[in-house]
């Protein structure tokens, strides 16, 4: 412990210790508006369909994904070398948990199935922790996002006085709409309704309050994006129970042979059915809720202190992705598993 705080250790904790007090006295970073549903980006749209920037994030994750393939792949070794060993050994990893649990011949079948979520969804979680996302975008006038959010922001910060290599920049000094400001912002816009025009919240801002409208927010923050993924996952349930059974695989749902009682039968069938159904909702609230609440905690935790402090917590994330993205592709590939088995009586399991 005395060796703790002598020579080269004595001066990287007080160069720490510098930091953080520094850090802590003299650099704020402006808190993020924080916006449950994703935002659009202004300017940005195909034909009638705006683009949020967790679209943007979902169709880095799609380039990562497959880059990474093309990579792996394009020059094949009979003795796998770089990026190619990488990706076998991954492979190979999780081929073999897959037959523990299923066997070999329904491990190689929803193989691609497991590593498509899988790999999906560590990449896009990953993409959180890359600088820039959620802190490059569009600074938008307070007024508008208050408008656009439905009167749920109402906080913003002072635009910085000096760009960092061309862009603007925020200062930590909030401004808050006042009662007078937000009833005046609806005013506008009813008054607008009345004279049947769209209503358009002006391009600046009278009391100089600016929120950021990143281009890129992590894609699993969206609950569209995890409510896709679970009906994509337990649709594919029901495709592969068919497939198993034939129409033997609905008499789950209508009329279980389970403990040979008719009533109690049709009961541990409607059971059933409500299962599937809160599959989506655990699915995707799941996802959602772990993702979303580990970008806050990232938010506030830069907020609070700018630098050192905030770093274990990059890595605790970095776990959290991995782990929703194992456990939601792992769940499917029981649902599979699951949903080859007979209830109608004539299979023993």
């Amino acid at each position: 412990m005395r060796k703790l705080f002598q020579g080269q250790n004595l001066v990287v904790l007080l160069v720490c210790f510098a930091l953080l007090m520094i850090s802590v006295l003299f650099i704020r970073v402006p808190l993020p508006a924080i916006s449950l549903p994703a935002e659009k980006i202004p300017g940005l749209m195909i034909g009638n369909f705006p683009i949020t920037n967790t679209i943007v994030a979902t169709l880095l994750a799609d380039v990562t994904v497959l880059l990474l393939a093309f990579f792996a792949v394009r020059k094949v070794r009979e003795v796998p070398q770089g990026l190619q060993n990488v990706m076998e050994w991954i492979i190979e990893t999780f081929d073999g948990m897959l037959t523990d649990i299923g066997g070999k011949e329904k491990a190689r079948k929803w193989l691609p199935m497991f590593m498509t979520i899988l790999l999906f969804l560590v990449v896009a979680n990953w993409w959180e922790l890359i600088p820039g996302v959620d802190s490059v975008g569009i600074l938008e006038p307070l007024e508008v996002s208050h408008y656009v959010s439905g009167g749920t922001i109402n906080v913003g910060y002072l635009k910085g006085e000096t760009p960092i290599l061309g862009i603007a920049t925020l200062k930590a000094a909030k401004v808050s709409l006042s009662k007078v400001d937000q009833a005046a912002v609806q005013q506008d816009a009813l008054a607008a309704e009345q004279s049947g025009e769209e209503y358009h919240p002006h391009e600046d801002t009278k009391i100089g309050g600016y929120v950021l409208i990143p281009f890129v927010r992590a894609a699993a923050t969206d609950l569209n994006l995890a409510l896709a993924l679970a009906l994509i996952s337990v649709i594919a349930t029901q495709i592969v129970g068919m497939r198993t059974l034939g129409l033997k695989y609905w008499r789950r749902f209508l009329n279980p042979v389970i403990t040979g009682i008719v009533v109690i039968d049709i009961f541990v069938g409607i059971l059933e059915f409500i299962s599937e159904v809160a599959k989506l909702v655990s699915f995707s609230f799941r996802l959602f809720g772990n993702i979303f609440a580990g970008q806050i905690l990232l938010f506030v935790m830069a907020f609070l202190v700018a630098f050192l402090i905030p770093v274990p917590f990059y890595g605790l994330e970095m776990f959290v992705g991995f782990m929703q993205a194992f456990v939601f592709a792992i769940l499917t590939f029981i649902f599979f598993e699951q949903a080859t088995h007979s209830h109608a009586g004539d299979v023993h399991h």
